[in-house]
Formats: structure tokens, C-alpha cells, sequence
């Protein structure tokens, strides 16, 4: 990205427009008394850059102000925009802007509300609909879009920070700024892509889905295995009431409950019930029928027995007819023992151990006793223990409990519930195709280049840094804090001086930019506004040129000097805008410091004339 500030405009109450101008891969420096109005300078740019709060002070600056502006230079494109003053606390929405940087004869009127104008600057910055907070907090919401001054962060140094020992950007003390910074740091320096955030948001938005297929599925599964227990039971249940046959499947069975629950019928009459006596009845008229059998043959016996005794009784007949000439006959004599003979005869035949008609009982006995021990064997099949309802309420109980089961059984949800291994299989293989750079990794070879390079100043200003000056550099990238560390130990020092902390603050934000600039980021714009780095010396100058704070002064002027030459060198333009107190003898010799203009007698950012 190319940007700088080419000027700073002010249209004054009195009618004058006050004009500072920036060169671009210089260090522009504002040097100057107190209250002159140099901090304003950082308070004003941030103003025009769509603040949505403001630090202007109202005394002499603000009361005396209509409007503030800006001339920069974005990507080869110059703009001039401007600010309508604010009224108190309240910024103002009115809003100047021209595209190819020209300024009105007069005081500057509204052309573009706040909306437009940031859009168009956000596209500047590589801002689009694809750039968005990767993850929420309690104030950004994950998804959303990345305001262009969340990358601003990179671009300021402000005296309130410079010597923090534990701060290292502006504005932390606001919780949107403070959420922004971790979320939009690896966009800013290059660590992450807007490419791979977009990958890492499909792969998480794929991975959420496939969770909720799996516990879907999972689910699905657990309530059809339930659903089959409960048809199991429901069926087992119908069975031991005897309303269900053993020999039915469970479709059948689920016809008979259902049949009972919607006719209300129950109770002993059906099928089981009936089987058991109808089989019943069966057995009883089998075992009649053998028992009337046996009896007749019981009886028959005892007939044939009489006959025998009545044969026997007739044997004398058989001498009667051997001694039939020695007897003396009457007249009916032959009659009568022909007819005994025949009856004799008779007797004999039908007391024959077995006849016919012996045979054919036998056998029809023999035959229902096979169908008695059919029966038998046939209703001991049955359920030998029919289970009763004991009251109604028992019965509508169960009739109840069945109809909710089968209501689930008639669920279809259930029944045909939707297979998502296909979908799964799927939502694995887009996953496994999705070729996401491991972010942690990226990090750490982040912090390890960024150590090297801070390295590279820490050597350069080891006089300054006293004891730490052979210290190594330690980036806390989860804190985005700089540290020093011992060399060959593991553990940080606390520097103690807001002179060291100073410095640190410098190596960060130039190690930063110089990471920034060798990955081509797009999105942090190439220059720094540094409030009063000599804060911690000022006052103190004129004394030993190796061990005094002016030497340290001079050594940060030279580290700001030497990363203008790295940048220029590296082909990249780099501008510095520097408010401060010193001296230009302090940079003699420094080619890369620009002096824009000195605060001092009479002259400020509102010159006294104007007031």
C-alpha cells in the first residue's frame, strides 16, 4: 500500500486557512514549545480519518476552526478531505471530499456524508465485504466489517503511550479497539490472508454443519433404537395379555394393537383367549369321545363276558344232540334244541376274543388319543400364565400407553428418517480439501522474523539501552507486547526506565511496518505519527555525549533515520511525522529528517495573529 500525507489544512474562524505541509520518505518534524499546538496535529488527523470522538482541545485550536482537512496521496491517487469542526464533544457529519485533491476558494462545504467517503477509502485500504472480524467479542461481532481505523492502530505513537510500560497502541482504554486489535493483527501484518480467513470461516462453518449432522444422526439413531425397544415391549406386553398371537411378526402385531386401540377392544374374547379355549373345547369333545369309547368297550366286555356264562350254560345241548337216540323226544323236542344250538352258535361268534367291531374301536381310540396329545401339546404352546387387567383403569391405562407407542411407530421421522452418511462423507472430503494454513505456525514464524528485525535495531541503539543493550528481542504475540529477554534464558526483564520502554515502543511499531512492507500488506497504511519520543530526556540535554539522555535522543532520531534508508532501499515509501521539543542540531547529519516548522516565537498550529 502507498500513502502519505501530503499537507494539513485548517480554514480559521478569521477567514485564513493555516496550511502545514509533509514530504513523503522523510521524518517531518514538529519541534517547538509547549501548548503550540503539535499534539493537536495527531488529534486533528485522526479526526479527519472518521473519529467518532475527539481530543481537540476547544481552547484557542478548536474555538478558532471551521473546518480541518487532509491532501493525501493513496495508491498513486490524491484526495482532499475534510472535517467540519466539531461543536463541543460532538463530531460534526459533514463531510468534504475530492477525488483528485483540490481544495474550494473558501471555506470548504458538506459534499459526502461519513458513510460514502470511509467506503471509498476503505476499498483504499483493501477493505471489502471479504475483510471481516474473524471472531466476536463483547463488542465486535464476529462477521462484521473491519473498520479502516482499526488499522490505524499501527500508525500512531501518541505521548500517552510512549513510555507506557504496559501498553504499546492507542486507544486500548476502548473496548471496540482493544477487541480489535488481536482480531485484526494477523490481517495487518501479513501473518493471515483475507483468502485463508475465508478458507479457515468455510472449514469452521463446514465443521459446525458436520457437528450437527453427527449429532442428528447420533440422535436419530438413539430414537429409533428406542422406538424398536418400545415396539419390542409394546408387542411383548400385547402377547402377555394374550391380545397378540406368538406366531405374528411385528407388522401383524402392530395391525392388532392398533385395531384395539381404535375399537376400544380388549379382554379375553380376542385371538389368544379364543385359541386357548377354542382348543380347549376341542380337547374337552376328543377326550368325551375317548371316554364314551372306552366306556362302550368297558361295556362290551361285559356283554361278551354274559354270553360266555350263557354259552356255558348251553353246553348241555351239545350232549343232547351227541345222545339223541337215547332221548325221549316230544313232539317240540327238535325245535327247542335246534334253537338252542343256533343260539349256542351265536353266543360262540359274537364272544370271540377279537372281532371287527373291537378292532374299529381300538383304532378310533388309538386315533383320539393322537389328537388329544395334539391338542394338549398345541394349548400347552400357548401363554400358560394369560396375563388379566385386573381393573378398566388397568386396561385404558394400557390401551393409552399403546396408542402413544404407536403414534411414535406411525411417526414417520422415525420410520424414515433421512441417512446422512452420504452428507457427512461429503462435508469430510470438502474439509480434507480445503488447504487452510495453520495460522499458529504462521504466527510463530511471524514472532521469530520479527525478533530478527528488532535485533538489528536493538544493535543499533545498544548505547542507549545501558544494561539490556545486549539483550535479545521477546514479541509476546498473545499480549502484543515487546520484551527483552537475557540472552540463552527463556525469561523476560522488566527494563524499568521510560527511557528502555521508549525504545521499545520504536523497535515495535518499526519492526511492524518493516514486517508489513516485506510481506506487500495492503492494509496498514506506510507511515508513523510520534508524539514527543524525548519525553523521558527533555531537560536534561548538554551533558555526556555517550552516557547522556541527548545521546539517547540522537540514537532514536538515528534509528528513525535508518529505517527511512531501509525502506527506501527496499523500493518502499515510508513517512514520519515526529512532535517534539528539541533542537535541529539534534538530527545533523541524519538525511532523512525533514523540518516542517518550529513552534516558537509566535508561530504555533493557530498563529497567535489569528486568534
Amino acid at each position: 500500500m502507498k500513502f502519505y500525507i501530503e499537507s494539513l489544512h485548517l480554514w480559521l474562524a478569521s477567514g485564513q486557512r493555516r496550511t502545514i505541509t509533509f514530504l513523503p520518505n522523510k521524518i517531518n518534524v514538529i519541534t517547538g514549545d509547549s501548548h503550540t499546538g503539535k499534539t493537536a496535529i495527531l488529534e486533528i488527523i485522526d479526526y479527519c480519518l472518521f473519529a467518532s470522538k475527539h481530543r481537540i482541545s476547544e481552547s484557542i485550536i478548536n474555538e478558532n476552526v471551521r473546518w480541518y482537512g487532509l491532501r493525501i496521496h493513496v495508491n498513486d491517487r490524491v484526495y482532499a478531505l475534510a472535517r467540519r469542526a466539531p461543536v463541543g464533544t460532538t463530531p460534526s457529519s459533514s463531510y468534504y471530499f475530492s477525488s483528485v485533491g483540490d481544495w474550494p476558494d473558501m471555506v470548504p462545504t458538506a459534499n459526502i456524508n461519513e458513510s460514502a467517503l470511509k467506503k471509498l477509502l476503505s476499498a483504499e485500504f483493501g477493505i471489502d465485504q471479504d475483510v471481516k472480524i474473524p471472531f466476536g467479542g463483547s463488542v465486535l461481532q464476529a462477521g462484521s466489517r473491519i473498520s479502516l481505523r482499526y488499522f490505524l492502530l499501527f500508525n500512531t505513537i501518541s505521548q500517552n503511550i510512549i513510555t507506557h510500560s504496559d501498553q504499546f497502541f492507542d486507544k486500548q482504554d476502548q473496548d471496540r479497539y482493544r477487541e480489535a486489535l488481536p482480531r485484526i493483527f494477523d490481517i495487518a501484518v501479513g501473518i493471515d490472508t483475507v483468502e485463508n480467513i475465508l478458507k479457515r470461516e468455510k472449514r469452521d462453518e463446514l465443521e459446525r454443519r458436520l457437528v450437527r449432522l453427527e449429532k442428528l444422526s447420533a440422535k436419530t439413531d438413539e430414537k429409533r433404537t428406542q422406538f424398536h425397544a418400545q415396539l419390542a415391549e409394546t408387542i411383548a406386553q400385547g402377547r402377555a395379555y394374550g391380545l397378540v398371537s406368538d406366531d405374528s411378526d411385528a407388522d401383524a402385531s402392530i395391525v392388532v394393537l392398533q385395531r384395539m386401540v381404535n375399537e376400544m377392544e380388549s379382554g379375553p374374547e380376542l385371538h389368544v383367549s379364543a385359541q386357548y379355549e377354542e382348543m380347549s373345547s376341542q380337547l374337552y369333545a376328543v377326550s368325551r369321545k375317548i371316554r364314551g369309547l372306552q366306556k362302550f368297550t368297558a361295556e362290551y366286555a361285559r356283554h361278551k363276558s354274559t354270553l360266555t356264562d350263557t354259552a356255558d350254560s348251553l353246553k348241555p345241548i351239545k350232549y343232547l344232540w351227541e345222545n339223541y337216540e337215547e332221548t325221549i323226544r316230544t313232539s317240540v323236542f327238535d325245535d327247542i334244541i335246534q334253537n338252542l344250538s343256533n343260539g349256542l352258535q351265536q353266543i360262540k361268534t359274537a364272544t370271540a376274543k377279537r372281532t371287527p367291531l373291537d378292532s374299529n374301536v381300538a383304532d378310533l381310540i388309538k386315533s383320539l388319543e393322537t389328537e388329544r396329545q395334539r391338542l394338549q401339546k398345541d394349548l400347552e404352546a400357548l401363554p400358560s400364565d394369560i396375563d388379566g387387567f385386573g381393573t378398566d383403569k388397568e386396561k385404558y391405562i394400557f390401551i393409552g400407553e399403546t396408542k402413544a407407542k404407536l403414534e411414535l411407530y406411525a411417526d414417520q421421522d422415525v420410520k424414515t428418517a433421512a441417512d446422512n452418511s452420504a452428507e457427512i462423507a461429503k462435508i469430510e472430503a470438502q474439509i480434507d480439501d480445503l488447504m487452510v494454513l495453520p495460522a499458529n505456525d504462521r504466527q510463530d514464524h511471524f514472532t521469530q522474523a520479527l525478533d530478527e528485525v528488532i535485533q538489528d535495531y536493538i544493535a543499533l541503539t545498544e548505547v542507549a539501552l545501558g544494561n539490556y543493550g545486549n539483550y535479545r528481542s521477546a514479541f509476546n504475540y498473545g499480549e502484543k507486547k515487546l520484551h527483552l529477554r537475557k540472552p540463552k534464558t527463556a525469561s523476560t526483564e522488566n527494563v524499568g526506565s521510560s527511557s528502555n520502554h521508549m525504545f521499545l515502543h520504536l523497535f515495535l511499531f518499526l519492526g511492524l511496518h518493516e514486517m508489513i512492507m516485506r510481506s506487500d500488506g495492503i492494509h496498514v497504511a506506510p507511515f508513523l505519527i510520534i508524539d514527543q519520543f524525548s519525553r523521558p530526556y527533555w531537560g536534561d540535554d548538554d551533558q555526556d555525549v555517550n552516557q547522556s539522555d541527548v545521546a539517547k535522543v540522537k540514537l532514536a532520531l538515528k534509528l528513525l533515520d535508518q529505517f527511512i534508508t531501509t525502506a527506501n532501499e527496499m523500493g518502499k515509501g515510508f513517512q514520519m511525522i515526529v512532535f517534539e521539543h528539541i533542537n535541529p542540531r539534534y538530527w545533523e547529519g541524519l538525511h532523512n529528517v525533514h523540518l516542517v516548522e518550529t513552534f516558537r516565537d509566535g508561530n504555533a498550529l493557530i498563529p497567535f495573529t489569528a486568534e
